[in-house]
């Protein structure tokens, strides 16, 4: 028996991960994502930076905030931010390197480590349904701020709204499908500037409705062309047949991507109107 065998899988046919998204650390997470082989966020961090690059010549600003839908235990802010490689973090979080350490220590020893590579130009706020996982994000430093809330189903309080205003970059890596066009629609509402947006959405989740929305608000919306990412293996046969048969009734072709035993995910960049002519990726497709 091993570690997946206990996961049973959700609505989509997806294993059920949400237990390892609500534990007060990140042990569980990252013991189970290097199971998995999980990659995503390791190749979404070069075009995140590219971006945000971009972003901070088109504005002429130094500083930027970013908010990352769907942020768990704010795995992107420890690369973007911080500077970490993934493979680091499941070294961090491992068996050995964790044990005997309780709750308390854990926390202390992420605090000193995150602090000592912060960088004080990129401010990252974190959006999940996860207080465990914000809480933990926060009080150790990889987060600058976290946000626990569903925006699929209500309005920002006045509290949240406050620290949606400032972002300047949108970026999301695996919670698309869970969240939509509601929670986008919801962040542009309460940001003072509109965002630029880098998303990252599996193949077995149409954007569409995203994209109608932002299109609606004058944004251009890109697809890079020609090359999907892959965010983790299959954690078994009955995963990969649910989502096999998810993408047939799409209509979408898995051989040479998801037929092989991963879910690849394809990337998103939306503009602001007049902001750029210019999109800063390869072989961008406007939708």
């Amino acid at each position: 028996m091993t570690v997946l065998d206990s996961f049973d899988l959700d609505d989509d046919g997806k294993i059920d991960l949400s237990g390892v998204y609500g534990q007060a650390d990140p042990r569980s997470y990252y013991q189970t994502l290097v199971t998995l082989e999980y990659r995503i966020p390791e190749s979404a961090s070069s075009l995140f930076g590219r971006i945000l690059g971009a972003l901070r010549a088109t504005r002429e600003q130094n500083s930027a905030t970013i908010l990352d839908v769907g942020c768990s235990y704010g795995v992107n802010s420890a690369l973007l931010k911080h500077g970490y490689g993934l493979s680091e973090l499941f070294n961090l979080y491992n068996r050995q390197a964790t044990a005997g350490l309780s709750h308390q220590q854990l926390i202390d020893r992420d605090r000193g480590l995150f602090q000592s590579d912060n960088e004080p130009d990129i401010q990252t706020v974190g959006l999940d349904t996860s207080d465990e996982a914000i809480a933990y994000a926060c009080e150790a430093n990889i987060l600058d701020a976290g946000i626990v809330a569903d925006f699929e189903s209500r309005d920002p309080t006045t509290a949240e709204a406050a620290l949606v205003a400032p972002t300047d970059l949108v970026i999301s890596t695996g919670a698309i499908g869970y969240v939509g066009a509601p929670t986008f629609t919801r962040i542009l509402d309460s940001a003072t500037r509109a965002p630029w947006m880098a998303l990252f959405a599996l193949r077995m989740f149409p954007i569409d409705e995203i994209a109608d929305m932002l299109k609606a608000r004058g944004y251009a919306v890109y697809h890079l062309k020609g090359q999907t990412f892959r965010q983790r293996r299959f954690a078994g046969r009955d995963e990969r047949e649910e989502v096999l048969a998810k993408l047939a009734s799409l209509g979408i072709d898995p051989t040479g991507h998801e037929a092989n035993g991963w879910y690849h995910a394809e990337f998103f960049l939306a503009l602001p109107p007049g902001e750029t002519d210019d999109p800063p990726i390869i072989n961008p497709v406007r939708l």
